[in-house]
């Protein structure tokens, strides 16, 4: 009886033990899948603030490029703008100097207009005129002369009527009414008299 009763302490020893194990493997897979639902809620958390993070990014990103877009297209119209403007000044002035070629030039614009430079032999010289013939397309040219007109040889000052025929000339003039008017007339090679 002793033996059964030892037996039977082991079994019920025996079985305490191992409702014990039972009693922690229940408290460990409790634990495990407590973990693992905390684990999902932390993933879907973390989910739902990076598709946040991406969507304000891609909203801030949608905003910078709305904003660039209209700057570029203010400047295209401030160029545009800027454009005409200057279509505009351009038209008046060809306007302007259309009417000044037309009345023959006057005032400050006859007289601030561009002169026209001119390389050729001389012809005949008579009066305040004198005749050219252009090397560069072998047209003849006639300039008139008055007080303002600087006649030069050598750096010194000649007259008009010193230039002889055959004479190589460069000229500077302008147009004033429908005469070719020489602002400046410098002797390049006089003509080689013959001994």
């Amino acid at each position: 009886m002793r033996k059964l009763m030892m037996a039977v302490t082991a079994v019920a020893g025996l079985a305490m033990v191992s409702g014990c194990k039972r009693d922690n493997v229940e408290s460990e897979r409790r634990d495990v899948a407590e973990a693992q639902q905390e684990a999902t809620q932390e993933t879907a958390e973390a989910r739902q603030d990076a598709q946040q993070d991406i969507a304000g990014a891609q909203q801030e990103a949608q905003e910078e490029v709305a904003s660039a877009q209209q700057d570029v297209r203010e400047e295209e119209q401030d160029l545009a703008e800027a454009q005409r403007g200057q279509q505009e000044d351009l038209a008046e002035d060809r306007r302007e100097a259309n009417e000044d070629l037309a009345q023959g030039g006057s005032g400050m614009a006859g007289a601030s207009a561009a002169a026209t430079n001119v390389q050729g032999r001389v012809l005949s010289t008579g009066g305040d005129s004198l005749t050219l013939v252009d090397t560069s397309n072998n047209k003849q040219i006639k300039l008139k002369t008055n007080d303002q007109t600087r006649i030069m040889q050598n750096n010194a000052p000649v007259k008009l009527d010193d230039i002889t025929e055959g004479t190589q000339v460069r000229a500077s003039y302008v147009m004033e009414g429908k005469d070719m008017v020489a602002r400046e007339l410098t002797v390049t090679q006089p003509v080689q008299k013959k001994q």
